[in-house]
């Protein structure tokens, strides 16, 4: 048997678990995609959770080239795999004005979850990671939680309620 990081299925505590209170912007003002993508890059990188934020950016950038990581509903979950991180990190960030991110529905994105990956990564969580978010914000009532919610605790209490 797997022990729990390893399994190819991740519920919300596994989710969690990925989430830190200095990875968590309560309000982010953005003009665009770009400048989302960069302010969010660049709070990683006072966090020392990346090594490079040109890489990151260039890194993001090119995977918004191949599709709008904003899937609609006000959620965008900008990923990829770089070279300058060891770990895999999710950042949160909301905006409760909302920010055009092309996505899907062309609804502006009011909560954005970016992850990135190590090349290599040993537990293989990536995937398992990106689906557990589509998982859970898939339901209004999270979505809309999420954005309400007052600060990081609150945050990941919703998330942890959202499994019940």
């Amino acid at each position: 048997m797997l022990p729990a990081k390893a399994s190819l299925f991740m519920n919300n505590k596994d989710l969690i678990s990925y989430l830190h209170p200095d990875l968590y912007i309560p309000e982010l003002k953005a003009r665009g995609k770009n400048d989302a993508i960069k302010k969010m890059v660049t709070h990683l990188a006072k966090s020392d959770r990346v090594r490079n934020e040109r890489i990151v950016i260039e890194t993001l950038k090119s995977r918004e080239q191949l599709g709008s990581t904003g899937i609609g509903k006000g959620i965008a979950i900008p990923h990829g795999r770089t070279t300058v991180t060891r770990e895999l990190i999710v950042l949160f960030a909301r905006s409760t004005k909302g920010i055009a991110f092309d996505a899907s529905d062309g609804e502006p994105v009011h909560l954005f979850f970016m992850v990135l990956a190590p090349h290599v990564d040993k537990e293989n969580q990536y995937l398992p990671l990106l689906g557990r978010i589509v998982e859970v914000t898939r339901s209004a009532t999270v979505r809309k939680q999420l954005l309400q919610a007052p600060d990081f605790e609150a945050m990941t209490a919703v998330l942890a309620k959202a499994e019940k």
